[in-house]
């Protein structure tokens, strides 16, 4: 239970504050993605063999300073906006299943945690009617077909006021006159009216919690279909860019590489200064083909490349964001609704899309495949 507080309150001190941080300024503060052009000229100055000095500048290490300088400005932006709202609602909330909120579960001992959840699950199983023997039984598999219709049977009566599978059974074929009359004759009546009028408010509230519950999960599972779509756009791409390779430049390249292999052993047994010249101008031949060769498929595929993590960045502030915003919505009407500390959180639901996107921005770097 420590565990789950600590965690919380972790989550929390990591919120801004909304008038000073969202997730829109977070996906600002994203460095610019380099142009195709840029990402061409920087594999060409990289991976050309006849270059004999080193390249001036080194775009993606450039753009990662740029990218951990964003991370690092996010980071303290976050830590100078801390939101107290956020903290205090973490620690007032409640634990679910108890009256007790995180704050004071934090500063409980472990025996003291661990009486608190068997208490708790206590007090669930006498709602539904069972014991902490009928758990047992039911956890040990070891349950007869009649056991398990008894212990049916005993949370139906404890649920519904008296009323057991039995007298259900018994009333099945009965008239609308004979149910009343067997109802009021065994005094089933008023005990499940008693039932029925206690936990009407209950019951309302309980409807209404398990409607946004279910709204909150079916928004998460759209999250987490849009969040794969995103990420698999990138590796999609670079399975197409295999794939291209494959189909149009592999060939040319296989045999071109093995020109620069042959050029290299005869230049390795040339004899004689011309014999030297010619076959070093053979090798430069072979690696400038091979080079043209690699850079028209890269001119080819990294606009495709790009334009997928382009793509799946604005998957998230498009898509992602929007769903994330309305899960924050459902989860505040959940914590105004149930206290519980587990929905305290709220607002850190949409920094998810934000942090997704700023994440997948970095992965702009990874363009080159590799192809041998």
């Amino acid at each position: 239970m420590k565990k789950i507080v600590a965690t919380l309150f972790a989550l929390a001190m990591l919120v801004p504050a909304k008038a000073q941080m969202t997730p829109e300024a977070v996906m600002g503060m994203t460095p610019d993605l380099p142009s195709t052009a840029a990402l061409l000229n920087h594999w060409k100055e990289h991976n050309n063999p006849l270059r004999e000095e080193a390249p001036d500048s080194d775009l993606l290490n450039e753009f990662q300073e740029k990218w951990r300088d964003a991370q690092q400005q996010i980071q303290a932006m976050q830590a100078k906006t801390l939101a107290p709202g956020v903290q205090r609602d973490a620690m007032t909330g409640r634990v679910g299943g108890t009256k007790m909120t995180a704050k004071q579960a934090a500063s409980m001992s472990e025996a003291d945690a661990q009486a608190l959840a068997n208490s708790t699950i206590q007090g669930r199983l006498s709602s539904m009617g069972l014991s902490q023997a009928d758990m047992a039984k039911l956890q040990s598999g070891n349950l007869s077909e009649a056991e398990a219709r008894a212990m049916a049977s005993k949370a139906m009566a404890a649920q519904t006021g008296g009323l057991t599978a039995k007298d259900i059974e018994a009333m099945s074929n009965m008239t609308e006159e004979q149910r009343a009359a067997f109802m009021q004759e065994s005094g089933l009546g008023d005990s499940v009216k008693a039932k029925m009028a206690a936990d009407k408010g209950k019951q309302a509230s309980s409807q209404k919690q398990y409607q946004l519950v279910t709204e909150m999960t079916a928004l998460a599972q759209k999250e987490q279909a849009i969040q794969q779509k995103a990420i698999g756009m990138i590796d999609a791409a670079q399975k197409e860019g295999r794939d291209l390779f494959d189909r149009k430049y592999r060939k040319t390249d296989e045999e071109l590489g093995e020109a620069v292999h042959m050029a290299s052993v005869a230049l390795e047994d040339a004899m004689g200064e011309a014999a030297y010249k010619e076959a070093l101008a053979r090798l430069h031949a072979a690696k400038s083909q091979w080079f043209a060769n690699r850079s028209k498929f890269y001119a080819e595929y990294i606009p495709l490349y790009r334009d997928a993590v382009a793509g799946a960045m604005d998957c998230c502030r498009a898509q992602l964001l929007p769903l994330k915003k309305q899960r924050q919505e459902v989860m505040e009407k959940l914590y105004a609704l149930t206290k519980d500390a587990a929905y305290s959180t709220s607002p850190t639901v949409p920094f998810e899309a934000s942090s997704l996107y700023f994440d997948l921005s970095e992965r702009i770097v990874d363009f080159e495949l590799e192809l041998d």
